[in-house]
């Protein structure tokens, strides 16, 4: 289930975004962070699988235009690769906004290219 950040659990947002490649240092996630929530038309939200109570993954976004978002962060939690919780999350996005167009930035495109080609292999 995805659900929008809140600021008191900014500790579980940093955790999950440090599985990030690009945010490595204590400083790049900060930031990070801090433009979530202070920057007009970025969003965090989080992802609690079905069955658990426990946050396990995070999708940060960027919206273009109402009918636009960019997919910024995508990040989960290690024990949870492989079992396409990853690809759960994206659809669960695309199910709270089915008429928005969803992009990737350059770091994002290969993950989003293979979600969109299962989607694809389903149809």
């Amino acid at each position: 289930m995805l659900t929008h950040y809140r600021k008191e659990n900014r500790k579980i947002a940093m955790g999950l975004l440090s599985f990030h490649k690009k945010l490595t240092g204590k400083s790049s996630l900060l930031k990070e962070i801090d433009t979530y929530e202070a920057e007009e038309g970025y969003e965090l939200f989080f992802f609690t699988p079905e069955g658990s109570t426990n946050i396990q993954g995070v999708i940060g976004v960027y919206w273009l235009a109402d009918d636009q978002l960019v997919i910024h962060d995508i990040s989960l939690n290690p024990s949870y690769r492989g079992e396409n919780m990853g690809f759960q999350m994206l659809d669960e996005l695309k199910e709270k906004y089915p008429e928005v167009s969803i992009r990737a930035t350059e770091i994002t495109e290969p993950y989003l290219s293979k979600w969109i080609a299962k989607k694809n292999k389903k149809e």
